[in-house]
């Protein structure tokens, strides 16, 4: 299961709350801390490479570009907050260099004190140390539920966030590693480890799912040919995009259109 860059996340980089019914989401990241409620019922919940069944009273939490998503198999009512990285750096310093290895708290009066605090803030309000005060107070109780392993990993989420909105901005045209070393000023071995470390998958696969998932809606609006939703897409031949699209989805695009 391959992660999905919420680019409209980013864009809108401000505190966020929304309740939910029968909430679903696809596997996506972004660099914003979000915190996930179960409020009724039960949602099945990914985070990473952790799966769980998340129970009324329970809650998730996905740190700066841990890939999650959200389902719900029969019922559920849940909230979730976002939190910009920017209101919170006094905790990204705090975990640097630390993994989540257990993403979900079940202790329900933990749950509670947590959502207490998140429904006690005014997404309104321009009082930004009050703001801050109950951010903190959020994230230090999460710090002491969810666990935590050392890692040596070393990461600039800014320079992350930027090459995101540089592939999503441009995938129309070519990109590689030579021009995003022109871009960014680093090496390219350099930017190949950072994106592979961070990502979990190649720049060239992210590159492909970028323009395939563009392909896609192009063909769903069914009044384009499949050459205009390939070239449209950033694909610099037909035949490179009939081979990832088989390898992506088991099935020629000329099939899936028929599914379709």
């Amino acid at each position: 299961m391959k992660a999905e860059f919420g680019i409209m996340r980013e864009r809108n980089n401000k505190l966020f709350y929304k309740e939910y019914m029968n909430d679903k989401g696809i596997f996506h990241f972004h660099s914003q801390i979000e915190l996930y409620f179960v409020d009724e019922g039960e949602m099945e919940i990914y985070v990473n490479n952790k799966r769980r069944l998340v129970k009324k009273g329970e809650m998730s939490v996905a740190l700066s570009y841990d890939a999650h998503s959200y389902r719900t198999p029969d019922f559920s009512r849940s909230s979730v907050f976002i939190i910009p990285l920017y209101m919170c750096e006094e905790f990204i310093k705090a975990i640097e260099h630390k993994r989540v290895t257990n993403p979900f708290i079940t202790d329900s009066e933990v749950v509670s004190k947590i959502k207490s605090l998140v429904k006690e803030i005014d997404l309104t309000s321009t009082n930004e140390i009050k703001l801050t005060g109950y951010i903190y107070l959020i994230l230090g109780l999460v710090m002491e539920n969810i666990g935590f392993q050392n890692t040596h990993d070393s990461h600039d989420p800014d320079l992350s966030s930027r090459i995101l909105f540089y592939i999503n901005e441009n995938f129309k045209k070519e990109i590689s590693l030579a021009s995003l070393s022109a871009e960014f000023g680093y090496s390219e071995s350099y930017l190949s480890r950072y994106f592979k470390s961070y990502f979990n998958i190649s720049l060239n696969q992210y590159i492909t799912i970028i323009r395939l998932k563009n392909a896609l809606m192009l063909m769903h609006e069914k009044k384009n040919t499949l050459t205009y939703c390939a070239f449209e897409s950033g694909f610099g031949s037909m035949r490179t995009f009939y081979r990832v699209f088989s390898e992506e989805f088991g099935c020629s695009p000329k099939e899936y259109l028929k599914k379709m």
